[in-house]
């Protein structure tokens, strides 16, 4: 694996040189000196029960807050991610929130410490207003929280009710092309022991630079606390999610003798290009519907034993509705026109969840210890409605619409467009879980600590599919039984400086189960393992990490090499990697932070249909370097902040073959900060040179997600 650390540590420690590189990519971080200090000694939930603090835990955890967030302009969950080392993405409207870490996109999502059903199929466009901080946990991590942590796990954490802060804040902010966001936070004391907090956002962003494109959520969480007597504490939030977002699915690529205005953003063998003639246009239809509605419920109650003793129970429901009307694929066909779909999805999903653990501090065998040790069980119930366009020659030529100036109507809901077995499918999807689990923390000697974790899962799956247009009907199901593991060890090497070293497993499903087959549940879950070193250091105000893993994931679905007609599951993936972070008080006035990550991502067995292998290939919308930098200055004598932010990705691909590559590209923000009391008046550019690149593939393969160009906000943040 060739890694260009040398750039790599230029860019943590702060002299501001970026080795740009086109073989790959990963994202940034923007936390000040002084962010950087606090994070450090900050307990991550979502890296461990144990209320281990980020430095004492065996592993790469990385606490975005909302400071943060707000010094970079992070509007999204998916631009608040991308900041993280080792982070990359792009949001799809099928699947937002698309992001992957250390060469693997199965990534997990918490919400206060609790997943929300199946990974990868409830993830929605979110402001970043709400929430007091982002956890990052990298790496195979089901220990913790279940199957489809491959990649790791982010938990999202809402603002909470707190007596010792009461008091309001808010924040407006009018862009480009008329974006427009605002949201306000309320909180203080209930009564002699309880406490509230009361946040709502709403997000109304155009892209502007591609018709259609854009974003709309209406955000609503809140929380009430109390002390009970006996030491009972009882927590209780409430999360309403509203979004209806334009559907933008991306833009299909040409070939080079059609395209009079070729750029370099995305490039293959046979020249096609992205033309700007078309970068412009959304191809799908004018009424495309792209929205949800999600309630979630959680309370959370607590208690203290005798002889250090404590226990926990977590209750959560969530409720979700989602639509998904649109026309994804745009496929460009000789001489000059484009090649759509139709697609329709909807989703009625209900979840409950419950968690009791149970806790001891104190000492074991004369040794400092920390123990947790629990249960949980889930249930999902999820329908869901699918109608596809066939491939037909009549469908192709009703949604057929020319490449330069489409005239893309509206949906067509007659079922003569959806012919064939598969295209219109009603299903429903069951899924029951049961898990125990156990952590501990050993305190062997001073300064060093071995932190170990053990959790079985059970899963059950009940799965119904009707055919609308053959007439079938399929009922099956499957049961699954698994073990993760994670053990690791921290020691202090000097003072403030720490080394870890641990190694995890984790099982993910061969498919999303609400979307599994029959064929499906003939296979075992898919393994991961990771072994990870590293290193954390507060040092001269600079405070910086280091790691370095290697994963490897078996029983990935793949075809028989013998016979290619028949799927099995021998694929394997891996990935090798180091990543770097760093913040640094450089003066009282200027602080510097940054990120660098590079990796070897791969598949060490694929083959695909017709024999072909793709053993050696970099796995899809996986960047293989990053690096970040990011400066913000306070004028002496002046209430005038000036921050610069600058971000080279390198390259990706959109496809197993490798042959359609989004090309690295190096972007830059800047933002000029007033401040006076109570508010803070910003104005900030996204994207100064106005660069036209990609951030990610497509619906198919030969499509892109284009980022937006140069926009400019003004904004101001006020607390009361």
């Amino acid at each position: 694996m060739k890694i260009h650390l040398y750039s790599a540590v230029a860019l943590a420690v702060g002299t501001g040189t970026v080795h740009a590189q086109d073989d790959a990519a990963t994202p940034v971080v923007t936390i000040s000196g002084r962010q950087a200090a606090q994070t450090f000694d900050a307990v991550a939930d979502g890296a461990s029960r144990l209320g281990l603090t980020v430095r004492e835990a065996p592993a790469s955890v990385e606490v975005l807050t909302q400071e943060a967030m707000q010094q970079r302009g992070d509007r999204t969950l998916t631009e608040a991610l991308r900041g993280a080392a080792g982070l990359s993405g792009g949001n799809p409207p099928s699947a937002p929130v698309s992001v992957t870490t250390r060469g693997f996109n199965s990534i997990l999502f918490l919400y206060d410490g609790m997943r929300s059903s199946g990974a990868g199929t409830t993830n929605r466009v979110e402001d970043t207003w709400n929430y007091e901080r982002i956890e990052i946990l990298k790496g195979p991590a089901s220990v913790l929280n279940g199957d489809s942590a491959i990649g790791g796990i982010v938990n999202l954490v809402t603002k909470k009710p707190d007596r010792a802060r009461p008091g309001a804040e808010g924040f407006v902010s009018y862009g480009s092309y008329g974006s427009v966001r605002a949201g306000v936070g309320v909180g203080g004391a209930v009564g002699e022991t309880g406490a509230y907090r009361l946040d709502y956002s709403h997000n109304d962003s155009k892209v502007g630079t591609i018709a259609r494109a854009g974003e709309k959520v209406d955000h609503l969480t809140g929380g009430l606390a109390f002390d009970l007597a006996g030491d009972v504490k009882l927590a209780l939030s409430f999360d309403y999610l509203k979004d209806d977002n334009q559907g933008y699915f991306g833009t299909p690529l040409v070939p080079a003798a059609f395209a009079t205005q070729p750029t370099s953003a995305v490039s293959t063998p046979d020249g096609r290009v992205i033309d700007r003639r078309i970068a412009a246009n959304n191809y799908n239809v004018l009424d495309d519907d792209n929205s949800s509605e999600t309630y979630w419920l959680r309370a959370k109650l607590s208690g203290v034993l005798a002889g250090g003793w404590s226990w926990r129970n977590e209750l959560a429901v969530n409720q979700a509705k989602r639509m998904f009307m649109n026309s994804e694929s745009a496929v460009f066909a000789a001489p000059g026109d484009i090649v759509r779909d139709q697609t329709l999805i909807t989703h009625d999903q209900h979840y409950a969840a419950n968690r009791f653990d149970i806790s001891h501090a104190g000492a074991f065998g004369g040794l400092r210890n920390r123990f947790v040790a629990g249960a949980e069980i889930a249930r999902t119930d999820f329908d869901s409605q699918r109608r596809f366009s066939d491939s037909s020659a009549a469908t192709r030529a009703a949604l057929l619409v020319p490449a330069l100036q489409p005239s893309v109507g509206y949906f067509d809901h007659s079922a003569a467009l959806s012919t064939g077995g598969g295209n219109r499918v009603d299903n429903t999807t069951d899924v029951r879980s049961a898990a125990v689990f156990a952590e501990d923390a050993l305190k062997l000697a001073d300064g060093v600590t071995v932190v170990g974790g053990l959790r079985h899962d059970r899963i059950d799956v009940d799965r119904t599919s009707r055919d609308l247009n053959t007439g079938t009907y399929a009922a099956f199901g499957t049961r699954y039984s698994t073990n993760s593991a994670r053990l690791g060890i921290v020691a202090d090497v000097a003072r403030d400086a720490t080394v870890y070293a641990q190694f995890t497993t984790a099982s993910i499903p061969v498919n999303t189960l609400f979307l599994y087959s029959a064929a499906n549940t003939a296979f075992p879950l898919s393994e991961g393992k990771q072994a990870e070193v590293g290193f954390k250091q507060s040092i001269g105000g600079i405070d910086w990490t280091a790691a370095a893993y290697r994963i490897e994931l078996s029983d990935v679905l793949s075809r028989d090499a013998v016979d290619p007609a028949l799927t099995v599951n021998n694929g394997r993936q891996s990935s090798n990697g180091v990543e770097l972070t760093a913040a640094w008080n450089a003066t009282r006035q200027w602080t510097l932070s940054g990120n660098a990550a590079a990796l070897r991502a791969k598949y060490d067995t694929l083959v695909e249909a017709g024999g072909v292998s793709r053993v050696g290939n970099v796995p899809t919308n996986v960047p293989q370097r990053v690096y970040n930098v990011f400066s913000n200055y306070r004028f002496d004598g002046l209430p005038l902040d000036l921050f610069i932010g600058a971000n080279r990705t390198g390259a990706m691909y959109t496809d197993t073959a490798n042959q359609i590559r989004i090309a690295g590209h190096t972007t830059a923000d800047a933002a000029l900060t007033y401040r006076f009391a109570p508010a803070t008046v910003t104005f900030r550019v996204r994207n100064l040179t106005d660069k036209l690149y990609a951030t990610y593939g497509g619906r198919a393969a030969s499509q892109v997600l284009l980022a937006p160009q140069r926009t400019f906000e003004l904004s101001a943040r006020f607390s009361l």
